[in-house]
């Protein structure tokens, strides 16, 4: 997580002259900006496992039918068979801004460590935006449909935005070994009253199903850590500071990282990899399938348009303000490489994240 990388802006913290003096264009070009392209830069690697980005508006998933061979005999013909092209997955495009705004006089009172920490803010408020948004893309368990009101002409197409499988009776492409699935009924948003064993397995099998080659991994908060590590099928990491006996099934290495409690590997579930990750909400797990088309999309307008950039710089005074903007859209593509497991109820029911 970016929270913990030093930055120019660490500098500035222990510099205790006013705005006035320490140069406003020096402390733009000097610092912030700078900032602001590494923050860029780690955003851009943040989600790389679930989400790929694009320009796209929307893009057809799936297919309904499978067609099948007839046994016929010598004057015999089959009927003509024909698959739809499968249903259409849209992406969302929204304009999320924040606003610095200060008088000339802050300036010449506010020591640059002040006005840094307002810096500092709207870079924490960018990040938890993204979380939010994928989070909303990957929980919710319901379609909608949404306006592209900030793309000309298209508000009036609205773009039909899925969940990840839903039994919505959208067709679904048969498994690597020619297995069927019911639209009307599969569905990758499961409930449990309580995590056990077969339950998690059943889960992770949600997904593996559907595929005959990936590596599959498993998201969990921490408040689920501990009943994770008391299932048969968990195998944990060995810390560093051990050494384990030759006669207890460990995993050697990697080993447990010892420092970032919320954001870590602790082990293997049924072969995947578990991890601890701070976005998971408590009470739900994440089980998804790398090295395939990933489940979500962050849609922007153009293929360099994705970053938190200054849009408006205004000085009217004795005002001045600055306001930034990041324009993206979070949404589900490959609907079947991920499923959630909410481990309180045996129906789904999905987390409340703030907007």
């Amino acid at each position: 997580m970016p929270y913990g990388t030093l930055t120019t802006l660490d500098t500035l913290a222990s510099t205790f002259q006013t705005v006035a003096e320490f140069g406003e264009d020096r402390l733009w070009e000097q610092s912030i900006q700078p900032m602001l392209d590494a923050h860029n830069g780690i955003m851009n690697d943040m989600f790389d496992d679930f989400c790929e980005r694009t320009t796209d508006k929307q893009r057809r998933y799936g297919t309904t039918d499978q067609m099948t061979m007839t046994d016929t005999d010598e004057f015999g013909r089959p009927d003509a068979q024909k698959v739809a092209p499968g249903a259409i997955a849209g992406f969302p495009l929204r304009s999320y801004q924040g606003t610095i705004q200060w008088t000339r006089k802050y300036f010449q009172n506010a020591s640059v460590a002040e006005f840094a920490g307002q810096v500092v803010a709207i870079r924490d408020a960018d990040i938890q935006r993204v979380i939010n948004e994928i989070k909303r893309a990957l929980f919710n368990p319901l379609n909608y449909t949404f306006n592209d009101y900030l793309v000309d002409r298209m508000s009036q197409i609205p773009l039909g935005v899925k969940a990840l499988l839903n039994a919505d009776s959208a067709g679904i492409p048969p498994g690597p070994n020619g297995e069927t699935f019911d639209g009307t009924t599969h569905t990758h948003y499961l409930g449990t009253a309580a995590l056990v064993d077969a339950n998690l397995i059943a889960a992770f099998e949600t997904v593996a199903e559907h595929y005959a080659a990936g590596e599959v991994a498993i998201y969990i908060n921490r408040a689920q850590e501990t009943a994770v590590r008391g299932l048969a099928s968990f195998t944990k990491l060995e810390q560093m500071s051990l050494i384990p006996s030759d006669n207890t099934v460990r995993v050697l290495a990697p080993r447990l990282q010892p420092i970032a409690l919320y954001n870590r590997q602790i082990g293997y579930f049924n072969g995947a990899e578990v991890w601890v990750k701070p976005w998971v909400p408590a009470n739900y797990i994440v089980i998804m399938i790398r090295n395939q088309p990933k489940p979500l999309v962050i849609r922007t307008r153009s293929a360099s348009s994705y970053n938190l950039v200054l849009v408006a710089d205004d000085e009217k005074y004795p005002l001045r303000a600055k306001t930034f903007e990041r324009e993206f859209g979070v949404g589900v593509w490959n609907r079947m490489a991920a499923a959630v497991l909410f481990v309180t109820s045996g129906t789904y029911s999905a987390p409340t994240i703030p907007n």
